[in-house]
């Protein structure tokens, strides 16, 4: 298993599995991602991809919450399918932020702190070798 930076990948046809991740800024996947997606969908359809998103609306687990969560997907669906989503709340640190994204949150009226859940990225990546086993058949 190799755990990269997705700038520092040239090229995700040299992997078997891939899993993809990014944050949700403004109810989207961050540009490098979707971008990422984009320049190697050859490639990514080729292979088991699964990917996750962290934003700070996941922390809500509602069908709202949860349905934007996809609705973010829907830039990268037009380039691959993945075999399995995964939604998580993240954290809002403003100490870690730029003057800018400080205003949005409150504007957006965030409130900051920890909201990762451990449970549950552990079981979405358990039921993920089930699926990357799956998909392979």
């Amino acid at each position: 298993m190799t755990v990269s930076p997705i700038a520092d990948i040239k090229d995700p046809g040299e992997y078997d599995r891939v899993v993809i991740g990014s944050p949700l800024y403004m109810g989207k996947w961050l540009a490098e991602a979707r971008d990422f997606v984009s320049r190697f969908r050859h490639s990514l359809k080729e292979r088991s991809v699964a990917v996750f998103s962290v934003g700070y609306s996941l922390k809500d687990r509602t069908k709202e919450h949860l349905r934007s969560g996809e609705d973010a997907l829907d830039a990268i669906r037009l380039f691959i399918n993945p075999i399995s989503t995964g939604f998580f709340p993240g954290r809002v640190d403003p100490d870690m932020m730029s003057p800018v994204d400080k205003a949005v949150i409150t504007i957006g009226g965030v409130t900051p702190g920890d909201f990762r859940d451990d449970d549950l990225v552990v079981s979405w990546a358990r039921d993920l070798a089930g699926a990357f086993s799956q998909a392979d058949r």
